[in-house]
């Protein structure tokens, strides 16, 4: 009785692992027949800065020869259409996978920028990105950030912001504390930097420029120009002013028009 179980049992197993090698091959022949159907692009928690568009994604995919009827295991590379979707500079992180019915899904992660950079040559211009990181500028689209320009860095051909004359954090400290604040975002248009380091805010409303001095204490002093607008002098009074200084602790110094 106990042979016969056994015999019984090796049985059970030896269909099972035939079943299961009929199935795989069965599948492996179904996937080699697989074309490519249509390619599906999806900005995952979009950032509504069009500095990467939908346009660009299938110029891509089209480059590596991804056209409609190709065969998805023979023509259909993963790895390296997440690798050229990443090598974009607005491009953070892609995920590629395909269905069975042949359709290619992109999801694209794009970087966020935070600040636009404008240094003295068009070679310096860049955006700064949420995780400190220089982006190349997009000859189609203007992101709507705080500016600064001035003397900003010297940049290598790596765009590489080792060599910067202005310590970047204090560049990406300015730009979160502005980003963050909807009043300040919308009053401080433009952050320019002197050769001595010091930051002179130009706001959107006012002829005025503020003279912020040098980067530290930021959030203080921004707070003391947050102060200035909400509880200071009339808008329509912002005209009178040349100049608004932040610099000395604990007060505001403005100046008016002679």
């Amino acid at each position: 009785m106990k042979i016969f179980k056994r015999i019984l049992k090796v049985f059970l197993w030896s269909c099972l692992i035939l079943l299961w090698i009929f199935l795989t091959a069965f599948a492996n022949s179904e996937y080699a027949e697989i074309t490519l159907n249509e390619v599906n692009i999806d900005f995952i928690k979009d950032n509504q800065h069009h500095l990467i568009t939908n346009d660009e994604v299938v110029d891509l995919v089209k480059d590596l020869g991804l056209i409609e009827g190709v065969s998805v295991k023979k023509d259909i590379h993963v790895d390296q259409i997440e690798k050229t979707l990443r090598s974009h500079y607005a491009v953070d992180k892609a995920e590629v996978y395909f269905l069975n019915n042949g359709d290619l899904h992109i999801n694209i992660f794009k970087k966020t920028p935070i600040a636009r950079l404008l240094g003295n040559t068009p070679d310096e211009n860049f955006y700064l990105d949420y995780n400190g990181r220089l982006m190349k500028t997009s000859d189609s689209y203007v992101a709507k950030l705080p500016i600064f320009s001035g003397e900003i860095f010297s940049i290598n051909d790596e765009f590489d912001s080792k060599n910067s004359t202005l310590k970047m954090d204090d560049i990406y400290e300015m730009s979160q504390l502005i980003n963050n604040d909807a009043f300040l975002k919308s009053q401080i248009v433009q952050i320019h930097i002197s050769n001595n380091g010091y930051f002179e805010l130009i706001p959107r409303i006012g002829n005025h420029k503020i003279l912020f001095g040098s980067p530290e204490n930021m959030e203080e002093k921004l707070n003391k120009i947050k102060l200035f607008y909400t509880k200071g002098p009339n808008p329509k009074e912002l005209n009178l002013y040349d100049t608004l200084n932040v610099m000395y602790n604990d007060q505001i110094v403005c100046s008016k028009i002679n």
